[in-house]
Parts: C-alpha cells; sequence; structure tokens
C-alpha cells in the first residue's frame, strides 16, 4: 500500500548514484497482524502471520537488507495507527536491518517521530500529492529519507489507502520533485498487487526511463523469472522490486531471490 542532493544533474548520472538492485521483502500490517490484500482492497485480506515480528525475523534470517512495512490501517486512517508494534518492530531490530515504512504519514510531528526513531526512510504517497510544497521544503532536513509511493490504477494515482482516485499521472506527480527531495519512487500497480500475475515491467520500465529518481518496482510478483526481468532493467533505472504474496505462499524462497541478485553482481 506510498533524491538527493541539490545540484544540476542528469537522469542517467543521478541513476547511475544507486550501486545495486534491492529486495524489500514487504510486511503490511491490519489490525496488528501481517496481511496480504488483493488489488489493495481492505475487505481481501489473508492473514499469514498474527505477529510481524517474527515475520521480520524471518525474512531477516533469510538475508534481507531491507523491510518494507505499510500500516495499512494508517493508509485508510491518515495517521499512525499500529504505532506500537511497529515501534516494537524497531527497537527489536535497530541495526539488524533498514526499514522503510508507509502508511498514514501525513503530518511532519510524523515524520520527525519515525526519522528520529531508527526508520531509513519513510514513504509519502497522498502527503505528495496533496500538498507537494511541504514536501519539497524536507529536502534539507531529511536528505535521501523520503521515498515518493506512485500507486496506479488505471494510469492514475490512488490516494488515502487506494479508497480513491485522482485524475494524475503518476509521472505528473513525481516530476514536481527534485531528485534532492525523493530517493526513489515506488511504482505500485494496483491492478496485478497481491494477485501473482507477474509484474507490469514495460509499464515500470517505461516509468522509470521518464524521470530522473530511482524506482522501486511493486505488484504481481509471481516468480523468480519476475526478479530477473526487473533486475534486467536497472540500467533503465529500476533499482529494486517489493515482494509480497509470492514469498508469503512459497512459489519461491527469499534466499534464492538474493542468490539471483549476487550472481548478477559477480
Amino acid at each position: 500500500m506510498e533524491n538527493i542532493l541539490l545540484v544540476i544533474i542528469t537522469t542517467k548520472n543521478y541513476k547511475m548514484i544507486c550501486e545495486s538492485f534491492n529486495l524489500y521483502p514487504a510486511i503490511d500490517i491490519k489490525d496488528g497482524k501481517c496481511v496480504r490484500l488483493l488489488f489493495g482492497d481492505m475487505k481481501k485480506e489473508t492473514i499469514y502471520n498474527n505477529n510481524p515480528i517474527d515475520q521480520a525475523m524471518w525474512f531477516i534470517d533469510q538475508g534481507a537488507k531491507w523491510l518494507h512495512i505499510v500500516d495499512l490501517d494508517g493508509a485508510v486512517e491518515g495517521k499512525t495507527v499500529n504505532k506500537s508494534i511497529i515501534q516494537k518492530l524497531l527497537k527489536t531490530f535497530q541495526n539488524k536491518v533498514n526499514i522503510q515504512l508507509g502508511g498514514g504519514i501525513r503530518s511532519l510531528e510524523n515524520i520527525d517521530f519515525w526519522l528520529q526513531n531508527s526508520v531509513e526512510r519513510l514513504i509519502l504517497g497522498t502527503l505528495a500529492f496533496e500538498n507537494p510544497n511541504f514536501v519539497k521544503k524536507l529536502e534539507h532536513k531529511y536528505y535521501k529519507k523520503i521515498v515518493s509511493g506512485a500507486d496506479v490504477r488505471d494510469g492514475m494515482i490512488a490516494l488515502h489507502g487506494w479508497k480513491s482516485q485522482s485524475n494524475i499521472r503518476a509521472f505528473d506527480l513525481v516530476k514536481k520533485f527534485n531528485p534532492s527531495i525523493i530517493s526513489a519512487v515506488i511504482y505500485t500497480d494496483i491492478s496485478r498487487d497481491g494477485s501473482l500475475q507477474g509484474v507490469s515491467l514495460e509499464q515500470t520500465t517505461n516509468f522509470a526511463k521518464s524521470i530522473p529518481h530511482p524506482v522501486i518496482a511493486s505488484g504481481g510478483v509471481s516468480s523468480l523469472n519476475d526478479i530477473i526481468k526487473l533486475r534486467d532493467e536497472f540500467s533503465n533505472g529500476i533499482e529494486g522490486v517489493i515482494i509480497g504474496r509470492a514469498l508469503y505462499d512459497k512459489k519461491f524462497k527469499f534466499a534464492d531471490a538474493l542468490q539471483i541478485i549476487k550472481k548478477a553482481k559477480s
């Protein structure tokens, strides 16, 4: 469910700052539990683990360097809802894994709180759309700490936990932000999210080519082949992929996905 130094910089050169392709196993939290949704529908949930801490430990034991955590209730409510479990997760795994957190992050107070409490990067979706000038003001305070969420349905940005639809394209939203503000953009194809239908490779790659920010792909991953296809677009600006249901449904092992990335580096 949500860049870098203030200089003149070309799209190609900026993206070269990203040195490796990253994997982001997803932990979506609803009512304190680890769940996956189908097409972002809060009524179509599957509970995979009653304890997000245990789920995080499993991913870390498999070699995860990042965790992509979303407060689903927070995304809908517009404020952090699952605060206690997220704080416990941060305390438990401090200095063991990088945390990328989203869902209901819509105030400076909330941004300050999480970035001062071991969150490596915050995902801003609705806030970035509704108040881009506010996001721009974060440039000097939180260098490389903000990720923009471009959640797309039928080519247009979806908001408020994907419950409402805008009339703006993802490209038009992201181009408002200098690469000095946004460290990456998460491009989610809602029509594939949680469906195991495979990634929207062409759509995601074209988006990545059109903006100066690194892009993290999200939605539809179903096999190791999807990982390979996205990894092969690294030179076009795709710096990583968020993996959810495919791991929970054991379509492949996270350790095997890591091996694919490591082989590409060698």
